[in-house]
């Protein structure tokens, strides 16, 4: 009886794990399928960054997170945007006077 060696099997290359071997017409079939998936990712991903800034944003301009539950996806962008532009204007030294 031979001994088996410890090494593992080598891992099919990534071209031949995304199906290089297949029809055309598996690959576009492949594409139908998966891309609903990556869409439905990339929406939900989008979804926690805004609920993410939702919770950053209120607390900085004043509004309590309980009343401001229901917010849209636009009202979250649009608070942010005004209060990153009133930003500069707080922060920024007053401009020396001219004699």
């Amino acid at each position: 009886m031979a001994p088996h060696s410890a090494a593992p099997e080598p891992r099919p290359s990534y071209r031949s794990r995304l199906g290089a071997h297949r029809k055309p017409g598996e690959a576009t079939e492949l594409r139908k399928t998966l891309k609903p998936l990556m869409e439905k990712r990339r929406r939900a991903r989008i979804n926690e960054s805004l609920n993410q800034l939702k919770t950053l944003i209120l607390p900085l301009v004043g509004k309590g997170s309980s009343r401001y539950s229901k917010l849209e996806k636009a009202d979250i962008l649009e608070m942010t945007v005004q209060f990153l532009k009133e930003i500069p204007a707080l922060s920024a030294p007053a401009p020396a006077p001219r004699s």
